[in-house]
């Protein structure tokens, strides 16, 4: 962490006037990641996590300054090679919050969504792909010029004794124009290493209303965790299953199954994958990753205009990651 203090000194005409120094320490968090990613497969959905033999590259930098009376910013960019689509650099995350005493904050600004099982960045994931239900947010939250699965309005939070309240009034996850969609969601922790998170948002198209409940349990070297999604439009519900045992402080493996009921015209079949990973420490700050992923997917979804681009298609594919971390 790194504390920068800030002076001011003011000059007026010919004469130099000393004035006292005014300093403001800030607390500055650096951080960041670059992802690098080796895919291949036997011909799923025109490379969605990664084309055939290439290789992908990505990457992050963080900074979080905090500042006196509870202020808190927040600005995560996504970087992208310029051999890459779109923009080489974009804003994943920029917010502002304001702990206004120890059991409430209000948050304003892009920021990720906390409703679903599964983080935004690869540091935070037990495997390299995300999985079906995290491609149902993240079809419905993209916010315009932005990748991922991110809000932006406001979040009120309130802390009660084993229940954090979230309160959020943001954009439509659909851009309609004059249209906002309202977030409501309890993060709980009934007992000790048990997690329950579950909520719903609103929004004027798309998927409409999204309901979403997972929880996680710790026991010993094993996370359990589980995941139900139910949509009004084109998904009809979701299930996510995950486990993940730790051999040691420097290996570990996953398994996760993701299941997808839908209810629209055009996607006539259940898609269906499982996904195998090891996560592999090298260093405090090197990972090795590997990944197979077998997809049951009939329905081609991308093809389809208007349908959410969920999963990666039919086939099998596998991943090997390396990923630094500061």
């Amino acid at each position: 962490m790194k504390k920068i203090l800030l002076a001011s000194s003011l000059t007026l005409s010919s004469f130099i006037i000393a004035t006292p120094v005014v300093a403001v320490e800030i607390d500055i968090t650096p951080s960041g990641f670059v992802d690098f990613v080796w895919t291949l497969s036997d011909g799923t959905n025109a490379g969605k996590h990664g084309e055939e033999g290439q290789f992908v590259t990505s990457g992050e930098l963080d900074v979080e300054a905090k500042l006196k009376e509870g202020i808190t910013m927040r600005f995560d960019a996504d970087i992208n090679p310029s051999t890459g689509d779109g923009d080489s650099a974009r804003l994943e995350q920029i917010f502002l919050k304001w702990d206004i005493d120890p059991k409430m904050s209000l948050m304003g600004g892009v920021f990720n969504n906390k409703l679903t099982f599964e983080r935004e960045d690869s540091p935070d994931m037990y495997q390299i792909t995300h999985g079906q239900l995290w491609d149902i947010w993240a079809s419905s939250t993209a916010e315009s010029g932005n990748t991922g699965n991110n809000l932006q309005g406001l979040e009120f939070n309130y802390q009660f004794d084993k229940v954090n309240l979230i309160l959020g009034y943001l954009n439509d996850l659909n851009n309609t124009p004059d249209e906002n969609s309202v977030e409501v969601a309890a993060e709980i922790e009934p007992a000790k290493d048990l997690d329950i998170t579950l909520g719903l948002i609103t929004q004027d198209q798309n998927l409409e209303t999204i309901f979403d409940i997972f929880a996680s349990y710790k026991m010993k070297k094993w996370l359990f965790a589980g995941e139900i999604i139910i949509a009004d439009k084109l998904v009809d519900n979701g299930l996510m299953l995950m486990t993940n045992y730790q051999f040691n402080n420097k290996l570990s493996a996953t398994a996760r199954y993701d299941l997808v009921n839908y209810e629209n015209t055009f996607l006539n079949d259940d898609t269906s994958s499982l996904t195998i990973a090891g996560l592999y420490s090298i260093s405090k700050h090197l990972f090795a990753n590997a990944e197979i992923r077998f997809n049951d997917d009939n329905n081609q979804a991308a093809a389809n205009p208007g349908i959410p681009d969920i999963g990666e298609g039919d086939g099998t594919s596998a991943r090997l990651e390396l990923l630094a971390v500061f």
